[in-house]
């Protein structure tokens, strides 16, 4: 795999590690009520998507156990659909989904390394 996939995994996290410290604390309703939080995590997967879509197709062959396609599927909806976002599955994604892909994340870059 490219250098380029390591700084893109990277990234990513990075960009996991800032949705988190800005969701910490926020119940469901609190999320869908601040515009600030609600804009910022949006762009947030939005750009997690956008990597995603540049990581090249060795590694998504290589890590078969990451949600390439879904990653970039959410960011599609948020960009071309974003008036008709749902907000309840946005917030399923930070809470569930994002931690999940972190930790699949860190496990890949961890083997990367070791190669």
């Amino acid at each position: 795999m490219r250098d380029k996939d390591k700084t893109i995994l990277q990234k990513i996290i990075n960009y996991i590690n800032d949705i988190e410290y800005i969701a910490r604390g926020i119940d469901e309703v609190d999320f869908t009520q601040d515009v600030k939080t609600l804009y910022a995590c949006a762009f947030i997967v939005m750009q997690i998507g956008e990597l995603a879509r540049e990581a090249s197709d060795e590694l998504k062959t290589a890590s078969n156990e990451i949600p390439w396609t879904s990653i970039t599927g959410m960011r599609n909806r948020i960009v071309h659909e974003y008036e008709k976002t749902d907000y309840t599955i946005l917030w399923k994604t930070i809470r569930l989904s994002l931690p999940e892909l972190k930790d699949q994340l860190l496990a890949l870059l961890s083997r990367m390394e070791d190669q």
